[in-house]
This record gives structure tokens, C-alpha cells and sequence, in this order.
């Protein structure tokens, strides 16, 4: 090789190399596209993640994990190829991500983080999802990423009949956000709701898993009514104490604490407030 040829082949080197470190790499050019935290009860009970691959290139995206903000993670199956220009969309168990203040984060399949969302809230149960223009965020219905899901059968109400019941003399109202356990759940605009008088059993046990189940199947997503305790509203924990009664039809609503004595769901408990257990 002649002196000439040599620098030549330097030069050479040198711009293969500075062109490899301004290239970025496959992985970095797929973001976070959109995502949708709190769809809409029974017509898509699945959250979703929707990736996206706006490169020339396709990228292996097995192994990679998404992350909410409490450090809970998905894992796309190994083998998954992103494509150019293709979207990918992971579908999530209920509830995996927060209503509000919620962060995802792609990483690697090594741990290097690809992406992350900034922090966003979704209060609306419905379809609209936020999703990605550039480096803004929009709030809009994007039902082309929906995972439709039967709705399911209507949970029976045999041994309680249907009371008319004056609104009016209740004192809040609101949509059933969460479920936290058989006597206790969260109501939207409202805060968490303790079952007055009543006690379901733990949720490490099957029975507390039970009783969980059948009042998810009752008022999750749906519309509730409180007659709340007017001797302390609140109880040591913060939660308000309430009796509260779920939609049958529309003069009617069927008080939830008692539904749950009758069918086995939990026992009596007298707790100092205005309500009578035994009534």
C-alpha cells in the first residue's frame, strides 16, 4: 500500500465512523405513538399502548417492557418486529395504568430507555386517548387501537327487592371508579367509600376475592348513590362512610350494603354512626 493509498483509506475510516455516530441506532427512532389509560367499561376494558416505528429501518422489539408510574411492567413477546412506518399496540390488564398523573416509559430489551410520555390524566370513560403529534400530545378518539370485548351478562339480584328511593335526600352521586375491595371503593368526584356497618372478609382469602368480584360486577363503571353518615362522614382512615344503593331501574335502587348480608358476601359489623345494621 502506497503512502497515498493509506491516507486515503484513513479518510475513509474516518467518515464511515463519523457517519455510524450520528446515525442513530433502529431502537431509538420507535416512540410511544398513543395510549389510553381509562377506556370506555365494556367496550374496550383493555388499556392499550400504541407503539410506533417511523424509520427506514425495522426494529427488534421483543423483550422490550413498558412501565407505568408505580413501577409496574409489560413485556413484549420475544420475536416481535416492529416494521418501518408499522404500529405495534400492547394491550394491558385493567387498571394497570392511573386515571390521573400517569407516565409510561419504553425501554430496551438491555434497559435503555427508548421513550417516555409525560405525565397525563384521563378522567373521561370512553374512548378518547392521548395521542402523539411531533413532541405534542393531543386528547382525541382514536378507535382504529380498540380491543372490543363482550359485555357481560347482568349480575342477578334475586333475594333483594327493589326500593324507590328519593334522590334527592342522598347526598352524593358519582361514577364507580375502582373497585378496592368487597366493603370499600372509589367514587369519581366523590373519594374512597367505606360500606357502612358491614365487613367483607380479607383479600387474601378466596372469600374476599369473591366479594371484590361481585361488587365489580355490580357497580364498577357505574353510577352510585350515598347516603352518607351524618354523625362523622368520615371514618379514621380518611374514608367516607356511606350506605350506598346501585341502579335497578329508574325509580328504583337497590341498597348495596344489605345485598351483600344477604347474599353471604359479609357480615354484620355495629360501628358508631347513624345507621342500624340490622335494618
Amino acid at each position: 500500500m502506497t503512502k497515498k493509498q493509506g491516507i486515503i483509506l484513513g479518510i475513509a475510516l474516518i467518515l464511515l465512523l463519523g457517519i455510524a455516530l450520528a446515525t442513530p441506532s433502529a431502537s431509538s427512532d420507535v416512540i410511544i405513538y398513543a395510549f389510553d389509560q381509562n377506556p370506555a367499561l365494556y367496550e374496550s376494558c383493555t388499556e392499550w399502548v400504541t407503539l410506533n416505528n417511523p424509520s427506514n429501518a425495522s426494529v427488534e422489539i421483543g423483550n422490550w417492557t413498558l412501565e407505568n408510574a408505580d413501577g409496574e411492567r409489560g413485556t413484549i413477546p420475544e420475536g416481535t418486529t416492529l416494521y418501518p412506518g408499522a404500529y405495534y399496540i400492547y394491550y394491558l390488564p385493567y387498571q394497570w395504568s392511573d386515571n390521573k398523573n400517569e407516565t409510561i416509559t419504553l425501554s430496551d430489551s438491555e434497559g435503555k430507555e427508548v421513550d417516555r410520555t409525560p405525565l397525563l390524566s384521563d378522567t373521561k370513560d370512553d374512548n378518547r386517548c392521548w395521542v402523539r403529534n411531533d413532541s405534542k400530545w393531543f386528547f382525541e378518539l382514536r378507535n382504529e387501537f380498540v380491543k372490543h370485548t363482550p359485555e357481560p351478562s347482568p349480575t342477578l339480584m334475586p333475594s333483594l327487592s327493589p326500593a324507590p328511593i328519593d334522590l334527592s335526600k342522598l347526598g352524593e352521586s358519582g361514577i364507580v371508579t375502582t373497585v378496592i375491595d368487597g366493603d370499600t371503593i372509589e367514587v369519581e368526584d366523590v373519594g374512597r367509600v367505606r360500606f357502612a356497618d358491614i365487613n367483607t372478609p380479607e383479600l387474601d382469602t378466596e372469600e374476599g376475592k369473591a366479594a371484590k368480584e361481585y361488587v365489580k360486577e355490580l357497580c364498577e363503571g357505574k353510577e352510585v348513590y350515598l347516603d352518607i353518615d351524618d354523625f362523622h362522614i368520615i371514618d379514621q382512615y380518611g374514608r367516607i362512610v356511606a350506605v350506598v344503593y346501585i341502579h335497578y331501574n329508574e325509580t328504583h335502587r337497590v341498597n348495596l350494603n344489605q345485598l351483600l348480608l344477604i347474599e353471604g358476601y359479609a357480615e354484620a359489623k355495629e360501628y358508631h354512626n347513624e345507621f342500624n345494621p340490622d335494618v
